[in-house]
């Protein structure tokens, strides 16, 4: 399936210079997010999901932190915006490719109950302290 995406979104977030890209396969939207996640990715990762939310051919939303280099408590809090307006909406999301400093960071806080989560091949999400 051949990925289509929003050039005009990407011209946008190239020149905010956020690791944010958007993808569409299908039914399912994926929203790669690289570098750091913070709150100064506050603006562009709410208008990177926010169209995605008010199209109802999108029903699944994955969120592909795999690239992903730092995240701070900012970041957790606009992925469950993101998971309660995609509730509301009707859609489910899922985070992909997790890696074990990202995983870390959502067991530590209990988030990795609220979100569905897609680790990396042959990585386990370690529930001891």
């Amino acid at each position: 399936m051949i990925a289509r995406q929003n050039p005009a979104l990407t011209n946008y977030l190239r020149e905010l210079q956020v690791g944010i890209e958007i993808q569409m396969l299908d039914k399912t939207a994926r929203i790669k997010i690289s570098d750091c996640f913070d709150s100064s990715s506050y603006l562009a990762f709410k208008q990177a999901y926010s169209p995605l939310i008010a199209n109802a051919a999108v029903q699944f939303i994955e969120v592909d932190v795999s690239a992903l280099g730092y995240m701070d408590s900012a970041a957790l809090g606009m992925l469950v915006q993101l998971d309660e307006k995609a509730k509301i909406a009707g859609k489910s999301i899922v985070l992909i490719g997790v890696p074990g400093s990202v995983a870390k960071i959502l067991r530590v806080t209990n988030a990795d109950k609220l979100f569905s989560i897609n680790l990396p091949s042959g990585m386990k999400l370690d529930l001891r302290g």
